[in-house]
């Protein structure tokens, strides 16, 4: 029993690290103006949203720790995750800024799902479990809505960048 404590002790001291580390991060951005810059990118639409990755990530967590929590849903949480820790992305996490827009688009995506699909008492557990200062449920419908407007720009947004590099 001694073990399972400290074993689920370091677990938690390693999660926090990673969240703090993340908060430190993004909190530099917004510090260097890199939040606050509009300069036209596709990027510079989500950069607002990032400050939420972090909350959304200890959300996520939470409800996988969480036993009330649907096995179904866990199995979406699990997929979030591996998207998370995986070293390939689409926008590589080496990349300032950009490098966590893919995680946090494919964080809301599936949080949507979840939502969307949720009985009023896992909404309950969901909004018990939100860290964020926002409600969690108007974010991830405000983050879905504005991936929804950018999509019909990217293909060409793309374009115009694989034009560039020729």
């Amino acid at each position: 029993m001694g073990e399972m404590s400290a074993e689920s002790t370091a677990k938690e001291k390693k999660y926090k690290d990673f969240y703090q580390r993340l908060r430190v991060k993004i909190g530099k951005w917004v510090k260097n103006g890199r939040i606050n810059k509009k300069n036209g990118r596709w990027t510079d639409y989500f950069l607002q949203y990032l400050l939420l990755l972090p909350d959304m990530v200890h959300l996520m967590v939470k409800l996988f720790t969480d036993r009330k929590v649907p096995a179904h849903v866990k199995g979406y949480l699990l997929v979030a995750f591996a998207y998370l820790v995986s070293p390939i992305d689409i926008i590589p996490d080496f990349i300032p800024v950009a490098g966590f827009i893919d995680d946090l688009l494919v964080t809301v995506v599936l949080l949507n799902k979840i939502i969307n699909s949720a009985d009023p008492e896992l909404l309950e557990t969901i909004d018990a479990h939100w860290a964020g200062e926002e409600d969690v449920f108007e974010k991830v419908k405000e983050i879905v809505g504005v991936m929804n407007d950018l999509s019909s720009h990217l293909p060409k947004a793309i374009y115009n960048f694989m034009k560039r590099k020729e």
